[in-house]
């Protein structure tokens, strides 16, 4: 099954039965029209939803892009006459106009996270008799609830009245035709990169990938004993204070490393240094026949990752001996990734764990006991975030583990152009 956090290897298949699906009179609806696409004729069909069915003769299916609430969006309608048509300010389909012996079947998309249907994925075919009747935008109609690749996907048959046992017998077959589209050995499938088959990625493997499906650019791909890991090969995603930081893997320490502020993770994705607290930003993995599948558009981080030790038979013990840096040392590294440009001043002071706390400079903060002083570094200048040319401040401060110069925490962006209570620290550093 899926982690909330990372995918596991293996993707369960199941679909419980449930009751058969029953008739229901068509709901009137007299919203305004909106237009239709073309529909496709019977015989086969392939949906740019990512599925393959059988039209049955007579019946018509249309490929659909309709928004009917900030969650909810339709892909696709197949009819056994005339498709329906939305309106145009709600995406409902109206279905006070459509002729009592009809039967349509719509595909839509719940895209919120925690949404309905099945936690795992869908086995296909599907059977029509597990639908279960549920409450549409419409009223009460059968319902089948599947997972796909994540996607959280209903059909939902509306019914007619007056509408032939032979139709509403040809939808169950339409159903169990309805096939997710192949799944290549490479390239792109959907918002999914496919990087191969499981077989070619052995327990312990590390290896980078870039990928035009994300954003954020390239990640590193760590199997482990029972989870795939994509970690976003840049430290620091989405942290107004700092820019991301390029990530390479250390093969001799079996850790990620920032070389800009010596801060080093785990193949899990644990930060090891400074405060613990940034571990990396990854996307979605998981393997579907077979094949490995990162998904580029789908990212996670912040949790707390699955032990390295539960995951790797040669898990690291002591990191390698760090040399602390010196006051220029620490200006140094944070001035290449902090957002403030250009910057107009910055200083470091050296302070005890307890002063950091109770000096305000980061509110909230939080310090591990065991690191008793703290490296507290302030930069003025614009906060410009990373693709952005909208000033967001005028500081950025970060605290500092003084043994090995990894992040602890930071903030940026507060009032004023510097941080509030920095000037009156005391300094305990020579150099």
């Amino acid at each position: 099954m899926i982690r909330r956090h990372f995918a596991l290897l293996s993707v369960a298949l199941l679909l419980s039965a449930a009751c058969e699906a029953q008739s229901i009179p068509i709901p009137a609806d007299s919203r305004a029209l909106g237009s239709t696409p073309a529909p496709t004729p019977a015989g086969s069909f392939h949906s740019v939803a990512g599925f393959d069915l059988t039209v049955p003769p007579g019946w018509t299916a249309s490929d659909r892009t309709e928004l009917f609430n900030r969650r909810n969006a339709r892909l696709l309608v197949i009819s056994n006459g005339a498709p329906p048509i939305a309106s145009v300010q709600t995406g409902l389909l109206n279905w006070n106009d459509i002729p009592e012996d009809h039967v349509v079947l719509e595909l839509t998309e719940f895209s919120f996270p925690g949404g309905p249907g099945p936690g795992t994925e869908t086995a296909f075919p599907l059977d029509w008799h597990a639908a279960q009747l549920g409450m549409s935008p419409d009223g009460r109609a059968p319902m089948l609830h599947l997972q796909h690749l994540l996607r959280q996907l209903t059909l939902t048959a509306h019914v007619g009245p007056r509408a032939s046992q032979a139709d509403q017998d040809a939808l169950y077959a339409l159903v169990a035709s309805i096939r997710p589209e192949p799944i290549p050995t490479t390239g792109v499938y959907g918002r999914w990169d496919v990087l191969g088959p499981l077989s070619a990625f052995p327990v312990g493997t590390i290896r980078h990938f870039d990928t035009l499906q994300s954003s954020v650019g390239g990640f590193f791909l760590a199997r482990g004993a029972h989870t795939l890991f994509a970690l976003i090969d840049g430290a620091y995603q989405f942290m107004g204070a700092m820019k991301p930081c390029p990530i390479r893997y250390d093969a001799s320490s079996l850790t990620f490393v920032c070389d800009a502020t010596g801060d080093r993770w785990s193949r899990t994705g644990a930060q090891l240094t400074g405060g613990g607290l940034f571990g990396l930003a990854y996307h979605t993995a998981l393997v579907k026949d077979g094949l490995v599948l990162v998904g580029g558009s789908s990212m996670g981080g912040g949790e707390r990752p699955p032990a390295e030790a539960d995951e790797f038979a040669d898990a690291i013990g002591s990191l390698p001996a760090s040399i602390a840096p010196t006051r220029q040392q620490v200006l140094d590294r944070y001035a290449l990734i902090t957002t403030t440009t250009p910057i107009q001043r910055a200083a470091a002071k050296l302070v005890t764990r307890e002063v950091a706390l109770a000096s305000g400079v980061i509110r909230g903060a939080s310090i591990r006991t065991e690191l008793e002083r703290v490296w507290v570094v302030a930069y003025r200048g614009d906060v410009l975030l990373p693709g952005k040319s909208e000033v967001h401040g005028r500081w950025a401060a970060f605290y500092v583990d003084a043994a090995t110069g990894g992040v602890i925490t930071m903030a940026c962006c507060g009032d004023g152009d510097w941080p509030p209570g920095f000037d009156a620290l005391p300094d305990l550093a020579t150099n």
